[in-house]
């Protein structure tokens, strides 16, 4: 099944809920999957994908329609790299049970690795050509974001990219314009770590506090409050 403007529709019918959404000043995206749907979509005149090609790798006539679009945003949402990972970072932030199904759910898998390969050369073809990328997700798992900033490193990004691509261009993205970056009259949103993400991205995890709208955060309420509710359950 597709998206009403993605892949697998009649040209001409996207190109006129492309054209209509115009006229109404309204952006269009469209959740995209193979390089084919990708390029149709792209000439009837699209302005955003939700994720990226992840059937192939991308060709020269994809990356001249990308270009011809200097406000074009790639949110890859990178798969599973099918590569087994130490998850004991986030062992105090749920309950024993909890986190031994985590990370037993991580584990080596040939087939993911090979999908998740096409999907980190595109990325890293698309990061290369000046494209902008930025960091997101359609899934619940809140810690999904560390991961994927890690998986962007790997594709060959580098940390700085990658923090960029995680707020300001994110914030783009979706248009908001008062996040992103920490500046005069935005929302006093971000994050105080004990480590360089610079020197290492998986020095997002090292949290120290949490500030939401100028206020800290209390993490450990929140976790008393959590790890309580899953525990009665």
């Amino acid at each position: 099944m597709h998206d009403p403007l993605g892949g697998g529709g009649r040209p001409s019918a996207q190109r006129a809920g492309i054209d209509e959404a115009h006229k109404k000043g309204l952006r269009t995206i469209a959740h995209i999957f193979t390089l084919e749907d990708a390029k149709g979509i792209l000439r009837a005149g699209i302005d955003n994908f939700a994720h990226s090609v992840r059937d192939k790798d991308i060709d020269d006539e994809y990356m001249k329609l990308v270009k011809a679009k200097p406000n074009f945003i790639v949110d890859p949402n990178l798969p599973d790299r099918g590569v087994r990972v130490d998850r004991s970072w986030l062992r105090e932030s749920m309950t024993a049970a909890e986190f031994q199904k985590v990370q037993a759910e991580s584990k080596d898998d040939p087939k993911a690795q090979q999908f998740f390969g096409i999907q980190a050369r595109n990325l890293a073809k698309l990061s290369a050509a000046g494209v902008k990328i930025a960091l997101g997700s359609d899934g619940p798992i809140p810690w999904a974001a560390h991961e994927e900033m890690a998986d962007i490193v790997a594709s060959g990004m580098t940390s700085a990219q990658v923090i960029v691509a995680s707020t300001r261009n994110a914030a783009d993205l979706i248009k908001n314009t008062d996040a992103g970056t920490v500046a005069a009259r935005k929302s006093a949103d971000f994050l105080v770590l004990d480590a360089n993400p610079l020197d290492d991205i998986t020095n997002t995890r090292k949290i120290n506090a949490v500030y939401l709208r100028g206020a800290q955060v209390d993490r450990a309420a929140l976790k008393a409050r959590w790890t309580g509710a899953t525990s009665s359950k």
